[in-house]
């Protein structure tokens, strides 16, 4: 459990351990947590989404949402994604990409880049509608007497709110486990990099797999595989920009995944 905690301290601003008594003493078991910890607040926004749908029109229900989800995790993966954009497109060299991405202040393409990612997630939000393969999966046969009282757009909104944090967490995962760290330095991404391997990686796939099964069927198999195949070659990249992964590139893969994850649903509707 200490690694469980620890890892929902470090993903949330849930007020966990504030003495700091939790110490872990292998990182690399602590990341398997991570996917977990993306249910936990998959189901915060869950159980925060439904009241906001049924008082607030769905405009405003959607961007609520985002700002609720934004608050829970500190906005952490956002701060590594305006850096990662700012580092890897501002700089000309990786020694000139790692210095501005240690800069606390933001560019004009740090900018840019959270611009384009909130406005697409929110978009792809609230444009979500009836998605056929959920009907063909488990869970569509569980709620097929919900459906008759709830729209069916608000119970593919909410398993997209559950597994869309599941997915970023597990590709932080997978990008850490198959990618080495890019400064010479520690820094905030050094001890998971250094202490996740490719078996954490296949133990943290595990519960992503499961829920992609029971929410999509074996449409889930393939909007995993569209994650991993991302995941892959983003770190081919970042390994050409910057030699490897840091704190920063692991927000943005992220952030990048969870996108992802929502316009890949789109393609099976």
């Amino acid at each position: 459990m200490k690694n469980f905690l620890w890892a929902l301290k470090f993903l949330t601003i849930i007020p966990i351990d504030r003495e700091d008594k939790i110490k872990p003493k292998d990182f690399g078991s602590v990341v398997c947590w991570f996917p977990v910890v993306g249910l936990c607040i998959g189901m915060f926004l869950f159980a925060v989404y439904l009241p906001l749908y049924f008082f607030f029109p769905p405009l405003i229900t959607d961007a609520l949402i985002i700002l609720v989800f934004i608050a829970i995790t500190g906005a952490l993966h956002l701060d590594g994604i305006a850096d990662t954009c700012d580092g890897v497109w501002g700089g000309w060299n990786k020694e000139k990409r790692l210095e501005i991405m240690k800069d606390s202040r933001i560019g004009s393409f740090g900018a840019i880049g959270l611009i384009c990612l909130l406005g697409l997630k929110y978009l792809s939000l609230h444009s979500i509608g009836e998605i056929s393969t959920i009907h063909n999966a488990f869970f569509g046969d569980n709620t097929k007497c919900i459906s008759c009282f709830i729209s069916p757009l608000l119970v593919n909104k909410c398993a997209a709110l559950l597994l869309m944090p599941v997915v970023g967490r597990w590709a932080q995962v997978g990008a850490a486990g198959l990618s080495q760290y890019a400064r010479g330095e520690s820094g905030t991404g050094s001890f998971i990099l250094g202490g996740t391997t490719r078996r954490h990686v296949i133990y943290a796939s595990l519960l992503p797999v499961c829920l992609f099964w029971y929410f999509y069927g074996l449409s889930g198999f393939t909007i995993f595989a569209i994650i991993i195949i991302f995941t892959l070659v983003w770190i081919w990249y970042i390994k050409r920009k910057i030699g490897g992964m840091t704190g920063d590139t692991l927000g943005a893969t992220n952030e990048i995944a969870e996108l992802l994850f929502l316009l890949s649903l789109f393609i099976f509707r």
